[in-house]
């Protein structure tokens, strides 16, 4: 703990070392200044109150928005309220529990919306859904510094009846906007700490048929969603990117071999930039969204309940899935098999992603393709730190193959007998 007279030109050419590092200033008795690895700077006060055998730490705020002279001043006032009797952490530990009894439960959902799922979670708006639907109404005007354990359990248990799937990522997002309100300071504890999930999934494995594919793709229909769901079924895309896809993100749409989507990385699930190339078939859904754009759209695939044109919802797409596979009738002979799978196990807009995995992997596309094109992590040390290759061609040409082969199942004419089967019959 290294301790002297801190100085202004010595606190700003402090470099951070390998671990957390105290400077102590001799000046005012307990103010030191806090060094991290990676830079960040943050003023501390300890102290010890009238009548404890231990110390006590209160922040003081970050450097160098609080400069020296400011975090001096504000020790020196903890330190005479100290003298007094006074105990700052206490009082402040005092005034978030206060706030928090105050605090609504709609009020923390919406803080924990705006300050944390927006800026880090690409799914945040599957969050603000369940917890509107499932959550808020219940809960909305209840105090939510006094939601104890059991009506955690109680509000579980009621969605569960209906939907023991939807229980299980109803208390995975309250367990993170808990955990988030906690280290925020808003609250002391969460209700659903360590709480038992409702019900144990099987892991999903549905993927689409040939047959299942060329029925689905006959009775999509047209519009927006529509589209988007074809644009899965095409691209891989998770539900949620392609649902969210802004026309900044798509590039050279006016050139076919160098066709390519470059999503940012707040939007991926992984948090890295992914660059998609078009291949002719998807190239042509956004071709089409992008002639009938209106002034201001800013996503390709625009809802028609959102303001200024704002992107299709995620549920949007596994309602109007549902919509579709509910109103299913045979009409072509053979169609009989594949419309009864469909509505006895009926597949959402992820399993659109499954199927082009396992899809590609039936046609013979390497692996490392297949991680690329569907945007998987590698968490080795290689991947991560030196392999940044972005096998922009491999991409591109397993791509063009799933087209081609999509593009035999929906011909109209009889189906090749080349066809390869993929997850179900032909």
């Amino acid at each position: 703990m290294p301790s002297q007279i801190l100085t202004d030109a010595f606190v700003r050419a402090i470099s951070p070392g390998d671990k957390l590092t105290e400077y102590w200033d001799t000046k005012i008795s307990g103010l030191c200044l806090r060094v991290m690895p990676s830079g960040a700077r943050t003023w501390n006060f300890r102290y010890r109150p009238k009548g404890s055998v231990s110390f006590k730490r209160t922040g003081g705020g970050r450097y160098p928005e609080v400069g020296l002279s400011a975090a001096r001043a504000w020790a020196e006032a903890l330190r005479v309220a100290v003298a007094g009797g006074g105990d700052p952490q206490g009082e402040r530990r005092l005034k978030r529990e206060a706030e928090a009894r105050d605090l609504s439960f709609d009020a923390l959902a919406g803080a924990y919306i705006e300050r944390y799922a927006k800026p880090n979670k690409s799914s945040w708006e599957q969050d603000d859904l369940f917890l509107r639907v499932h959550v808020q109404p219940s809960w909305g005007a209840r105090k939510a510094g006094k939601l104890t354990r059991g009506d955690a359990a109680a509000l579980l248990d009621h969605i569960a009846t209906k939907s023991p799937v939807s229980a299980n990522r109803v208390q995975t997002i309250l367990s993170k906007l808990f955990n988030w309100a906690i280290e925020s300071g808003l609250l002391e504890m969460s209700p659903v700490a360590r709480m038992k999930k409702r019900t144990r999934e099987a892991p999903k494995d549905r993927t689409l048929s040939p047959d299942e594919i060329r029925v689905l793709c006959g009775a999509i229909g047209e519009g927006s969603v529509a589209e988007a769901l074809r644009f899965i079924l095409l691209t891989g895309l998770r539900p949620g990117e392609a649902a969210g896809l802004e026309i900044a993100e798509v590039k050279d749409a006016d050139n076919g071999a160098r066709a390519r989507l470059e999503i940012r990385a707040s939007r991926m699930k992984a948090g890295r930039p992914h660059v998609m190339p078009l291949a002719p078939m998807a190239l042509g859904i956004v071709r089409r969204q992008l002639a009938n754009r209106f002034e201001g759209q800013a996503h390709v695939f625009p809802s028609h309940f959102v303001e200024r044109g704002g992107p299709v919802a995620r549920h949007s797409m596994s309602q109007a899935l549902k919509k579709i596979i509910g109103g299913l009738a045979a009409k072509e002979p053979g169609d009989e098999e594949a419309v009864a799978s469909l509505k006895a196990n009926q597949p959402t807009p992820h399993d659109f992603r499954r199927t082009v995995a396992t899809g590609l992997a039936a046609l013979g596309v390497l692996r490392e393709d297949r991680l690329a094109v569907l945007a998987h992590a590698q968490s080795d040390v290689h991947g991560v730190h030196y392999d940044k290759y972005e096998r922009l061609k491999e991409k591109r040409r397993a791509l063009e193959l799933w087209e081609q082969h999509v593009a035999e199942i929906i011909a109209p004419a009889s189906p090749s007998e080349n066809v390869v089967s993929i997850g179900g019959r032909r």
